[in-house]
Parts: C-alpha cells; structure tokens; sequence
C-alpha cells in the first residue's frame, strides 16, 4: 500500500482512519502503519521485524509481550489497528503466510504425529516435579470438594481425570458448561480444590474461574503450556505440558496428550498414597462394572 506523511496536527487522527480496513499481508500491514505509528507502535514493529515468524505463530500475547518489552494491551491494540480481530487473527494469517499449516513431510504424516505426540509426553516429563505432583495428590485425597475444569480442546483432560479419580472412590466435579463452572466455583472454600486446564493459559472463563477461587481462598492447582501467562500467575501448583501449539493447529491432539500423561501421573501418585485401599476401591469398581461387558 502507498506510504501515508506522518502529520503532528490533527490530521494525523484522519490518516489513522485511512488505515482501517487494511489489506495486504500481514508485514505489509505492518510496515503500512510506519508512517502514523506512536513511539509504542514503532517499539512493537522494529521488535516484530526482528523476531522469526515461525517463532512468532508458536507465542502466546505474555509471551510476544514479555519480548518486546510492551504491554499484552498494546499488542492487542495494535493487532487491531492493523485490522486484525486480536492477537489470534493476527498469528493465523501468519502462519497462512508462512506455510504454517501444512507439514514438513506430508508424506509421511503419520510418523510425524507419532513423533509429536510422544515428544510431547516426553519433553512434559522432564518438567513435572515429583514433589509437587506428591503435594497436589494429598490435596486431591483430602479435599472436601474437588473441580476440575476446561474448555474446548482441553476439557478433554479434565474429563479424563474424574473418571480416574472415581475409581478410587474420590469424586469430583466437572463440567464444559462455563456458566455452571462459574456457579460451582462461586461455592468452594480453602477447604476444596480447583483444578484448571488450558493450553494457552489466556482463555477469559477459565482465568474468570481462577479469579474466583483466589478470592475465596480455595488452592488451585494449574495445567498450561505457558508458565508466563495470565491463568498461571492464579497458580498455587503449576504444570507446564511443554508443547507449543500454532493457531493453524485448532487444538493438536499432541498437547492433549501432553495434559492427559499429567493426569495420569498425578492419579497415579494418588493411587499409591491410598495404597491397599486403592486397590480395594478398584476392585470394588471392576467387579460392579464387569456385568456390562458381554
């Protein structure tokens, strides 16, 4: 697009207008706002240019913030000055451009899921904290009341982990209705336990959920790809399942994988602090569910 003057009056307010509805790739677009740019604007493009793009399609807003030494606000407000819905928009007509969507080896994707998929469990394992996974299952066992809640792709995980947890006879909540997460997280106490599952760790029900709880007091326990993100700062115990996820993607069954070994590793611990009477509620339920096997 043709360059606009750069104005220090008030017609400067007028070119601004000029550059809604922009066109164009997504560097384009950048380097079209130059010309009306603020001294923050100028900061988020000169950093923006520097970075790699396939680097940029794999950020999170904190973390794309943190980088450029600006605000998660100003990142947004630019993404939409530049005529993107947010931040999200911005990343998937990035990667479009790049060739983000589309494997390196089409070939052979059946390999490449199964590599990313185990990569994923294995680069989580070497993050998880064996304390902390043994502190999150006393918690587990003698909460009055647990929640375990996700949305979208990563409400899978939490649904995982009720039916583990039942059969050891530990109930627990869990629903993909955000109006219900609410309500039920509005009645929990320090006495109960809120379990929170997000890839990005940006999603607005679930950090509303983690305000909640921080205020009643209640200790919440965090599964997220990003340690720098809002939802992880709510956080008494953090998981991070380390598996970058683009936009392109729209939930990669590798990160879900990635919440579901810590799942697993954290009912497993339950399981051997509840010892023998693990096994006697197994059993119980092995035996009561075997009638509807043919």
């Amino acid at each position: 697009g043709k360059s606009l003057p750069r104005y220090t009056d008030g017609r400067r307010k007028n070119n601004l207008s000029e550059l809604e509805n922009m066109i164009g790739k997504v560097y384009d677009r950048i380097n079209n706002m130059r010309p009306v740019a603020t001294k923050t604007d100028l900061k988020v493009i000169d950093g923006i240019m520097k970075l790699k793009k396939d680097e940029i399609i794999y950020m999170s807003i904190t973390e794309l913030a943190m980088r450029l030494g600006v605000s998660e606000a100003t990142i947004l407000r630019f993404c939409r000055k530049i005529d993107y819905r947010g931040f999200q928009d911005f990343k998937l007509s990035l990667s479009q451009e790049t060739g983000g969507g589309n494997a390196a080896d089409e070939s052979d994707y059946m390999k490449n899921i199964a590599y990313d998929m185990t990569d994923a469990i294995m680069e989580t394992y070497k993050a998880l904290d064996a304390k902390q996974c043994s502190d999150v299952a006393k918690l587990i066992i003698s909460s009055r009341k647990i929640c375990i809640f996700g949305v979208g792709n990563s409400s899978i995980a939490p649904a995982m982990f009720k039916v583990k947890l039942a059969r050891t006879g530990i109930n627990a909540d869990n629903s993909g209705d955000t109006h219900l997460q609410t309500i039920i997280t509005s009645n929990l106490n320090a006495e109960d336990l809120l379990i929170l599952i997000s890839v990005s760790g940006a999603t607005k029900d679930i950090i509303n959920l983690a305000e909640i709880a921080k205020k009643n007091g209640t200790p919440i326990v965090v599964i997220t790809n990003y340690n720098k993100s809002p939802l992880a700062k709510y956080a008494d115990y953090l998981f991070l399942t380390c598996r970058k996820e683009g936009v392109y993607e729209g939930g990669s069954m590798a990160t879900v994988c990635a919440q579901s070994y810590i799942v697993d590793v954290l009912c497993a611990t339950v399981y051997k602090d509840l010892g023998a009477e693990s096994d006697e509620r197994n059993m119980k339920v092995a035996l009561t569910i075997s009638d509807k096997a043919i």
